[in-house]
């Protein structure tokens, strides 16, 4: 079918969630996958090719495509290496960072000191798919670990809201879900709307912290935030 971009990002996000809880509670989820064995850590920013763990279509495609719909490939739609602007034109800038990955609102005073943002799609017979993903450096550890628990609790904060914003290419009303957490502390949000669902999660290991929204039409996402997360972490030297 012909891909039309303007289409593919204005689907919203099935109304399933993955837990019942009150607002502000963590449920837990089973932990991340264990990384390379052996691998050496994260000494310093400069040991870590942020565009190297970027997430393939061989990553993403068995993880986010509904089986019976086909292409069985994503591809690359957008890359760059700065935050996505646009939260200032949301009806709520801290809510926003819930809904969209690699938002400005998310990484402005975050002290990121490299960032790779990218964004594949693909087009189905029955569904439209995006998945972005989000790599970024700090200078140390703790650096990367506080900037995802301020954002976790940003996340928090909006359980339940609903954020209107254009920056998926149509305006859209999207509601977020209650924020979940593995034993690893990769953190899992879903957001719904009318025709579609979105999972988002965020995590750091060593200097870097991941990000990822996987979203599709129809038929909804729960965990697979998760699991491309984890793509990504087994991907660091």
């Amino acid at each position: 079918m012909q891909r039309d971009h303007t289409d593919r990002r204005s689907f919203g996000y099935l109304a399933l969630a993955i837990v019942t809880c009150a607002a502000g509670t963590l449920a837990v989820l089973p932990g991340r996958a264990a990384a390379t064995p052996g691998a050496p850590g994260i000494d310093s920013i400069s040991t870590v090719d942020l565009a190297a763990l970027q997430l393939t279509s061989t990553d993403t495609a068995p993880i986010v495509k509904w089986p019976s719909d086909p292409p069985p490939e994503m591809t690359v739609y957008k890359t760059q290496t700065a935050p996505v602007a646009g939260s200032a034109g949301t009806s709520d800038a801290q809510c926003a960072t819930a809904v969209y990955a690699g938002l400005d609102s998310t990484y402005s005073g975050s002290g990121y000191t490299g960032l790779n943002y990218q964004e594949l799609t693909g087009f189905g017979s029955k569904n439209s798919y995006s998945v972005v993903s989000v790599a970024s450096s700090y200078d140390d550890d703790n650096a990367a670990a506080n900037m995802v628990a301020n954002t976790i609790q940003k996340w928090t904060d909006c359980n339940r809201k609903k954020v209107t914003g254009d920056l998926s290419g149509s305006s859209e009303t999207r509601t977020i879900n209650n924020v979940v957490s593995t034993p690893d502390d990769i953190y899992l949000v879903n957001n719904i709307a009318e025709g579609g669902a979105c999972s988002h999660a965020m995590t750091s290991q060593g200097n870097v912290v991941v990000e990822v929204s996987a979203c599709r039409t129809n038929i909804g996402l729960v965990k697979q935030g998760l699991q491309l997360a984890n793509k990504m972490l087994v991907k660091l030297p």
